[in-house]
């Protein structure tokens, strides 16, 4: 991406009397790389927008910037060739419609020179095409000329080169040599179908009287040929004969003869092909080396027409230099630039018709790189290498002794699962401390064929004992200066307290450039409040409050008309405390401008309305009756069973049949519950479901209501891990970032129904030991990213991670992330080191899969929410099946239909709508 942006200016367009714009100046981009369009409007009305280029359409995202103004951005990341043409920006607005027009000009090399014949006379002329333009240049006998009638040219090493600043290249005119001897393969010319076509033939002989013949398949040319001769010094005479066309065809493919009365034949092959081909003639794609062995990345390969070409590695594009061939067609390309980084390669050449890329990986053999963390009933190890290392623990027989030789053969474990990650094996070996190692030292070494290293660990439980006695000094010292120290403890904690301000979790960003660092959070304090968000005040009966923090509560309300006239519906209300400061006002405001703008979803908490005017500022959502997922899961921890066929199993199907008698019996009560929800339930507003008080009661008596039924299923699981991937989903296309999911922040509504919240203010972080100060902020660093934690990088991919962790908590029902690590130095470098957690207890492998893929330390190789979401639709698919089968083997009828009643199918039902 250019450091440098550049105003290309905009006019109307005179040639037409709609709002056609075209920039004043064109884009000018260097082939494979980056650069950006952006358009800024100042238009009042919201628009929609669209790009075209050639016959594609791409749908664009307007946003806005601080000063209100519409802002359109296109973005190339290492152009191609193809991209290079005309754009053109439609945007729609309420009252007109406006059309911006771009020229994306794309700065290359010359393609290489060709040869056509003027039309009255005969002479050759060479063209070649680039910008900038190229300037043409003849090259005779190793001599720069301009410009030669065909009569001079009488030689045979003839070029024509195309230069520009960019680069230069070259086309030799080509000559079949009747003089030279005979020998080597047929020669190769190749051509497309509609390029022109030039072949001479050349001889020499002692004396005027021989003539010169050109044969196309057996058949004499009489047509599309031109001749001239000369005397040379000697007194022999010199002739050429050209045989040309101005556009090759299919059909003009086959073998060219010249023949002469007194010297033997030649022939030439020629090739006319429908499209130009890019063949990859070598196959190798990995390599192992030694650390500072010489060694470059060489492809070779054959192209018509010529290629353009690129490395890339680690999202950095480096030149490529070529070489061909006598023939022109077969190149190759070495790079050596590499710094002995391992990682993969990739090199990407095109031309005007095809692509292709060819990934090559380089293994740099390193020898391991410990490093060590102890907790209370382990020592753990990790180790950075390649190849893969063994593991060996010894105890050392003094505790301060260098000499350990005594290896310990049981008690430890060692991971030799990870993946290969950029060249490197990420390996970790635990031992469990045992009495017998207590007051000794210990030392964990990794090996591989490379060398070893070790690192040693004093396992001491019991620590220092400091005698009264004999620090009697030390404890005075302490005793005098602890009113100091309180003091300024005390100082240290209200500027401390003072930094802390209300922010909303959720974060609308947009992006800026091409990196996940180049973003700004979107500031909707300048935005305007819509006022039939506006709910009066008068119309909330408060109850109880369902949590509380340093900066205020939710509470839980009814709410009377907010989904039509003389209904009422329970509702949470979000405020802040008793006397806020003006910046966290701001802040609540700035939060509700972005909740009307990211809008409704089913897995999201919705916002229902506000109260703004005439008192304190009221944002009010939809309420969630059971609660947090976090303690929902801990509370059902007695109740859970893998699968339903567990459950039938137990209950000898009683509870099938129990249960479906209450159904039968029940059934059309239920249908007119149900047909209430599609017609008089849903507020015209938002699209929400609501219920009435009544409408509440009703269902809580129903034999329906999944808390009587009060099980809790691996299926379960799944269906809330489906829920909050596809409300992330829904965040991530409005450019939202939540920056603090987990289980605590999932709310589960009645059948077992999730969404996503953000009731950040109603937390008491400064006793929520998940909040630890890191910094000046407390942050839920379990729950973090590495490059949140150490970067202060927040983006949807951080989002990803977290969810892993948020998948940890749900298959573990409940159990806080890392047990038994505490949070300090050796767990941030447990992190960087990349360290992973165990599959929890009711995960599958599956799952766990999906939990490591989030957990990758380079954010781009982690899912997006919409393959989570579709890993997920998969296995839950998987589960219903099998719970079907089962249950079709019993011959009753349970699925799907029963599920579905109950409320257990209905996230599924959206995944593979069923008969």
């Amino acid at each position: 991406m250019p450091n440098i942006s550049e105003d290309l200016g905009c006019y109307l367009s005179s040639q037409s009397t709609e709002n056609v714009y075209e920039t004043a100046k064109n884009v000018e981009v260097d082939v494979f790389g980056d650069t950006e369009l952006k358009v800024i409007m100042n238009i009042s009305e919201s628009i929609s927008c669209l790009w075209v280029f050639k016959e594609n359409q791409t749908d664009c995202k307007p946003s806005l910037d601080s000063e209100n103004r519409y802002v359109v951005s296109l973005i190339f990341s290492k152009i191609r060739g193809s991209q290079a043409g005309k754009y053109t920006l439609a945007v729609k607005s309420e009252n007109s419609n406006y059309t911006i027009m771009f020229t994306v000009l794309l700065r290359s090399t010359p393609k290489k020179p060709y040869f056509v014949k003027s039309e009255n006379m005969a002479v050759i002329n060479c063209l070649s095409e680039s910008y900038p333009k190229p300037v043409i240049e003849w090259l005779f006998l190793q001599q720069v000329q301009y410009g030669f009638s065909a009569n001079k040219l009488f030689q045979t090493d003839i070029e024509c080169c195309a230069t520009n600043e960019l680069g230069r290249e070259c086309t030799k005119l080509y000559t079949i040599d009747l003089n030279e001897k005979l020998g080597g393969s047929l020669p190769e010319f190749l051509l497309q179908v509609g390029e022109p076509f030039l072949i001479r033939c050349r001889a020499v002989y002692k004396n005027y009287e021989f003539r010169l013949k050109w044969h196309f398949e057996n058949r004499q040319l009489k047509e599309r040929w031109f001749e001239e001769s000369d005397y040379q010094e000697d007194s022999s005479v010199v002739r050429i004969l050209y045989t040309f066309a101005s556009s090759m065809g299919r059909n003009d493919s086959g073998h060219y003869t010249c023949s002469s009365t007194q010297h033997p034949n030649k022939t030439a092959l020629v090739k006319v092909l429908e499209k130009g081909f890019i063949n990859v003639t070598d196959s190798e794609e990995d390599f192992e080396i030694d650390l500072w062995e010489t060694f470059c990345f060489e492809i070779k390969l054959k192209a018509y027409p010529s290629i353009r070409c690129i490395w890339i590695f680690s999202q950095k594009s480096f030149p490529c230099e070529q070489s061909c061939n006598a023939d022109g067609y077969s190149i190759s390309s070495r790079f050596c630039d590499h710094k002995y980084q391992s990682g993969e390669y990739v090199f990407y050449a095109e031309n005007d018709d095809t692509y292709v890329n060819k990934t090559m990986t380089l293994y740099v053999k390193r020898k391991p790189e410990i490093t060590s963390q102890s907790t209370s009933k382990q020592i753990y190890c990790f180790s950075d290498s390649y190849p893969a290392p063994s593991w060996t623990w010894r105890k050392c027989l003094e505790p301060d002794s260098s000499n350990c030789t005594e290896e310990i053969t049981e008690g430890f474990w060692s991971d030799t699962q990870e993946r290969k990650a950029f060249g490197s094996w990420h390996s970790s070996s635990a031992l469990y401390i045992q009495d017998t190692l207590i007051g000794f030292s210990v030392e964990c070494c990794a090996n591989n064929s490379v060398g070893s290293s070790c690192a040693k660990e004093f396992i001491n439980r019991q620590g220092a004992v400091f005698s009264l006695q004999e620090n009697v000094s030390f404890y005075a010292t302490i005793g005098f200066c602890l009113p100091f120290i309180a003091i300024l403890l005390i100082f240290i904690f209200h500027k401390f307290k003072k930094q802390f301000r209300y922010e909303s979790q959720m974060q609308m960003i947009q992006t800026v450039g091409p990196s996940d660092n180049d973003y700004i959070y979107i500031d909707f304090s300048e935005f305007e409040y819509d006022l039939k968000w506006e709910f009066p005040r008068e119309n909330l009966e408060f109850g109880q409050a369902l949590g509380s923090g340093a900066f205020g509560k939710v509470v839980n309300a009814t709410a009377y008309g907010i989904s039509k006239t003389g209904v009422s519906v329970q509702v949470a209300v979000k405020m802040l405390k008793d006397k806020p400061d003006p910046s966290e006002e701001d802040a609540l405001m700035s939060e509700l401008k972005m909740m009307t703008h990211i809008g409704s979803h089913e897995n999201v908490v919705n916002l229902l309305g506000a109260c703004t005017i005439s008192g304190p500022i009221y944002l009010i959502f939809e309420y969630c009756c059971y609660g947090d997922l976090l303690n929902y899961l801990r509370n059902k921890r007695e109740k859970f069973h893998r699968t339903w066929t567990d459950i039938f199993k137990q209950h000898n199907f009683s509870f099938y049949h129990n249960f479906h008698l209450d159904q039968n019996s029940r059934m059309d009560d239920f249908g007119g519950v149900q047909l209430m929800q599609e017609s008089d339930l849903t507020s015209e507003s938002n699209g929400i479901t609501l219920y009435s008080e009544e409408e509440i009661k009703y269902i809580n008596r129903s034999v329906y209501e999944e808390e009587d039924f009060n099980v809790l299923t691996f299926e379960d699981l799944l269906c809330f891990s489906y829920q909050v991937a596809k409300g992330m989903e829904f965040l991530e296309s409005k450019s939202c970032i939540h920056r603090d999911l987990a289980a605590r922040n999932v709310l589960v509504t009645r059948g077992k129904v999730v969404k996503i919240c953000d009731f950040g203010l109603a937390r008491d972080i400064m006793n929520d030991s998940n909040y630890v100060i890191r910094g000046n902020a407390r942050l839920p660093v379990k729950w973090m990213a590495p490059e949140s934690l150490f970067d202060r990088t927040y983006t949807i991919k951080s989002d990803v991670w977290s969810y892993g962790i948020l998948l940890w908590e749900i298959f573990s029902l409940g159990v806080n992330p890392y047990p038994g690590i505490q949070v300090d130095s050796n767990f941030y470098k447990l992190i960087q080191s990349g360290f992973k957690m165990d599959q929890p207890f009711y995960a599958t492998e599956e799952i766990y899969f999906v939990m490591q893929t989030c957990w990758a330390l380079d954010p781009r190789k982690r899912p997006s929410f919409s393959q989570l979401r579709s890993l997920l639709a998969q296995q839950l698919a998987d589960a219903e099946g099998a719970v079907c089968n089962y249950a079709n083997k019993k011959n009753i009828f349970f699925c799907p239909s029963t599920f579905n009643q109950l409320g257990y199918f209905s996230v599924w039902e959206r995944i593979s709508p069923r008969s």
